[in-house]
């Protein structure tokens, strides 16, 4: 019988598995110590709703559409100079071992005062400690409080999220952006083909299948990144049979990350894991599988 996973060992695998999640939890810092909105903004326009939840239909103005079932989908959307990016599905969390830890960041449901549930979530970070999120809220409503703020831009109605108390705005859609207002309205450049998005992790997603993850992430080296390659990127998924893969990409890998891999596949079967190494010019491609248990042993072996 396979030994059951504690909670506390939960906890330490979204540590080693997870690690770059963390940064979305820290977005609801960000914004909520922010620096406050500027004062010599234009004057907004008068409010759009009340305290009771209004449908993404009643809100006057362009509403985003965009297909959202991957971290690509997000980068698409996401202005240049992004340091790491990440993308949760939380509605795949269900039956698995990560749904409790995941279940719990859906409190940002209350921080940002939709009202209703978000299944999908991407962030993206950049270097200036500055950064977004994309949200998706199926039920294509929220809460808009009275008297709530409006800036106008290039045909959408961007709405303060905290009556100008700090710099924390969003746009209506699938999915829904939030963010500073200069973030925000650069995303809808690109979106109206007035900006471009970021291409940079183009080439190691090109090695990617990322469709029915429950999370992914992109990262690359920078002055305060600590990683073994130019770039990485890194999936979870959750096979019909109930056995888990994860996928680790790597860009221009150190040396020791091929080493590392070589030795521990030579004994991998001994642990339960299957193996799946792919090179394809400066790019190592790894995908182990087996159950929860072992993937998260794995998993901990490589972050050594």
């Amino acid at each position: 019988m396979k030994q059951k996973i504690s909670a506390t060992k939960n906890q330490k695998y979204l540590a080693i598995f997870l690690a770059a999640t963390m940064f979305l939890s820290a977005f609801l810092i960000y914004f909520t110590a922010s620096s406050k909105t500027d004062s010599n903004n234009d004057t907004p326009a008068p409010e759009v709703g009340n305290e009771s939840l209004i449908f993404f239909s009643q809100i006057p103005g362009k509403h985003v559409l965009h297909e959202f079932n991957s971290i690509i989908n997000g980068l698409e959307m996401s202005p240049d100079g992004v340091t790491n990016a990440v993308y949760v599905d939380f509605q795949k969390t269900e039956g698995t071992p990560l749904e409790s830890i995941f279940g719990n960041m859906q409190t940002m449901n209350t921080s940002f005062s939709y009202g209703t549930d978000v299944t999908k979530r991407y962030g993206a970070s950049y270097a200036n400690e500055s950064g977004f999120e994309l949200h998706e809220i199926p039920e294509l409503k929220m809460n808009v409080p009275e008297n709530t703020r409006v800036m106008p831009y290039d045909g959408y109605q961007i709405l303060d999220r905290t009556n100008g108390t700090y710099n924390i705005w969003n746009v209506v859609g699938s999915p829904e952006i939030i963010g500073p207002i200069q973030t925000v309205a650069g995303v809808i450049d690109i979106l109206e083909g007035n900006a471009t998005a970021t291409t940079e992790y183009n080439q190691i997603l090109s090695q990617a299948e990322p469709e029915g993850s429950i999370f992914q992430e992109v990262v690359k080296r920078t002055n305060t990144s600590d990683i073994p390659a130019k770039q990485y990127y890194r999936d979870l998924k959750k096979l019909d049979d109930g056995s888990y893969t994860q996928t680790s990409i790597y860009l221009d890998p150190e040396p020791e990350v091929n080493e590392k891999i070589k030795a521990y596949q030579a004994n991998s079967s001994e642990r339960g894991v299957a193996y799946n190494v792919t090179t394809l010019g400066n790019i190592t491609k790894l995908v182990i599988s087996s159950d929860f248990n072992s993937l998260y042993n794995e998993s901990a072996l490589l972050s050594k």
